[in-house]
């Protein structure tokens, strides 16, 4: 029986981190197992939705939901052909159907001059009190803005009597912001972990790997903890049916 193929795993297989020998193998196995190939599929298109919150500036008309989710519909049911095509010429993919993408940012306190910000989420409405904010910009106004952000947003909450769980996840050189000893912004930090109880701090372990395979030292802050991926943590939270949000 062949051994069940983990998430990680294939949050690395779509962001091309395997090796060659493991790449081909799951490649291969793929060709045979069509739910392995449904969910290759599903982590890939979970990752062009994030992709397309941010790589596209925003229209003067704002789009609707409708029309949003027909974009996706159309970019992932042709990635999924795509890889469908390469792995066996008979496969057919039918009955792909997107999921309800909501993109919007109301009453944010930055202007499109500072920092671009757009809401990604899975549900028909996004939830306001779980919320990720991601940032991989070591750039000081981005950093500056992840944490005034998160601020707004805890504040806000408090003053509704709401309980918000916020997630900041830092990868690629916005490991910056959570790196002991490069870290500008170290205090500040402390000072709102120690405000808000439901604060958390993740670091990106593939991008800390790669840090130290250059040869750095990376500590990272008290607060900050890992996750494998970055990858994966956004799309785990996207399941989970949080707000997804990329400073």
């Amino acid at each position: 029986m062949n051994p069940i193929i983990s998430d990680e795993t294939l949050h690395a297989f779509v962001d091309g981190e395997l090796d060659v020998a493991e790449r081909e193998a799951l490649t291969l196995r793929m060709q045979s197992d069509a739910e392995l190939a449904r969910r290759v599929c599903a982590v890939r298109s979970l990752r062009d939705m994030v992709k397309l919150a941010y790589a596209e500036p925003p229209s003067a008309r704002p789009a609707t939901v409708a029309h949003t989710r027909n974009r996706i519909t159309q970019r992932c049911a042709m990635g999924c052909l795509v890889l469908f095509a390469g792995l066996a010429a008979g496969w057919m993919l039918r009955g792909w159907e997107a999921t309800n993408l909501a993109v919007a940012m109301p009453g944010s306190s930055l202007t499109a001059h500072d920092v671009a910000l757009r809401q990604v989420s899975l549900a028909q409405t996004p939830d306001p009190d779980r919320v990720m904010l991601h940032l991989d910009s070591a750039a000081p106004g981005k950093m500056l803005a992840v944490l005034d952000e998160a601020d707004r947003l805890l504040d806000e909450a408090g003053r509704q009597g709401r309980v918000m769980q916020l997630e900041v996840l830092a990868n690629s050189h916005g490991l910056t912001l959570l790196r002991a000893g490069y870290s500008p912004y170290a205090e500040r930090i402390a000072r709102m972990q120690q405000r808000h109880a439901n604060l958390q701090w993740v670091a990106c372990g593939q991008s800390i790997a790669r840090f130290t395979a250059e040869g750095q030292k990376v500590e990272l802050l008290p607060a900050a903890h890992t996750a494998p991926t970055a990858i994966g943590e956004i799309v785990t939270r996207l399941q989970q049916g949080w707000t997804y949000i990329r400073v």
